[in-house]
């Protein structure tokens, strides 16, 4: 065989390489959005099956049957069940157990704020009344302070007690997750998408994000509080991480102009005042949601001290001081390309 010719064969058979490899390392990516968790939820996904929007679809099933039983509000709901039954003692079910373990941890960090009995002042207040991101603007107000003193009563994680077995709680006692059950649904969710084959992607329902299996970090962005809903007030990049976000510009409503938001403080029965929003960064989507609720109902600095404490944790939070919107923010936020418009 000639130089000429061998030449061309070592050619032909690189190009035919170079396509099977092509070919055994091809990927399809999608991106599906769908109204679920009160929200819309954008899901983009990649595997190497052309179904991937199949599999997509099928994680929104997933995520809509974990909405079905944790919705506080739905009658047909597990946790409506529970809360609205006469009885004190109930089954135990695995995820109101596993949101039950992550709220006590909560509770103890934020020594009692982060309070998920919570929901009878919610109520009072005229939060969420039909969903978790729905404000009753007929009922909406602020309540009697003696009727408030009295709901307040039915309010205290610590009256609980529960194990993997059995929940018992107090009498009139009612329980809402709203404040980690998107991320403690994402989490899920991205473990589902893993399951089917789905190599990288992220879930995006705006408070809530987790991303994973991808090579590039991704850029997040933190919604202005004080400016229009498409403006935002810093961003940041992570790489395979999840972000939960709290802010008082999610639900509220005023009155003889002062802002009411429902992030309610359980030991005065009233929205934690002067902080704006308060944005999380763990590994899980759950730790990153419930951690933003219970960072905000804490005095800033307070918050800060806890972050640095945990292991893979950064926070950043916007409040008011003399008037004028201030940040702390942990010192790996540095690392993460964080920018900011104050």
């Amino acid at each position: 065989m000639k130089r000429k010719e061998i030449t061309s064969l070592i050619i032909l058979i690189l190009v035919i390489g170079y396509g099977a490899w092509q070919f055994y390392h091809r990927s399809f990516t999608q991106t599906k959005s769908k109204h679920l968790l009160d929200t819309v939820v954008s899901i983009t996904a990649t595997s190497k099956s052309k179904s991937v929007g199949n599999m997509i679809d099928s994680v929104f099933v997933y995520i809509e049957s974990l909405q079905d039983k944790l919705n506080d509000f739905d009658p047909n709901s597990l946790l409506w069940q529970i809360n609205n039954s006469e009885a004190t003692s109930f089954p135990m079910d695995e995820d109101i157990y596993e949101l039950l373990s992550l709220s006590d941890k909560l509770y103890k960090l934020s020594e009692g704020k982060f309070d998920p009995s919570i929901k009878p002042v919610l109520s009072l207040w005229g939060f969420g009344t039909s969903s978790v991101d729905y404000i009753d603007t007929l009922r909406a107000a602020v309540p009697d302070s003696l009727m408030l003193k009295e709901t307040l009563n039915l309010v205290g994680f610590s009256k609980l007690a529960y194990d993997k077995n059995t929940l018992h709680k107090p009498a009139g006692m009612q329980l809402t997750f709203g404040a980690i059950a998107k991320g403690y649904i994402l989490d899920k969710a991205a473990q589902k998408m893993k399951e089917l084959g789905i190599v990288s992607g992220n879930i995006d329902c705006r408070s809530s994000m987790i991303f994973f299996g991808s090579k590039i970090p991704q850029m997040v962005y933190i919604q202005h509080p004080m400016l229009s809903h498409d403006d935002y007030i810093a961003s940041f990049k992570i790489l395979n991480s999840s972000v939960g976000t709290s802010g008082n510009y999610q639900q509220f409503f005023e009155q003889d102009g002062v802002h009411y938001h429902h992030i309610i403080d359980p030991h005065t029965g009233y929205p934690t005042p002067n902080i704006f929003s308060t944005t999380v960064i763990t590994p899980s989507a759950a730790l990153a949601d419930g951690l933003s609720t219970a960072f905000f109902l804490m005095p800033p600095q307070k918050a800060i001290e806890a972050a640095k404490s945990m292991k893979d944790c950064e926070l950043v939070i916007y409040y008011q001081q003399d008037g004028n919107p201030v940040s702390l923010k942990s010192m790996g936020m540095k690392q993460l390309d964080f920018k900011e418009k104050l």
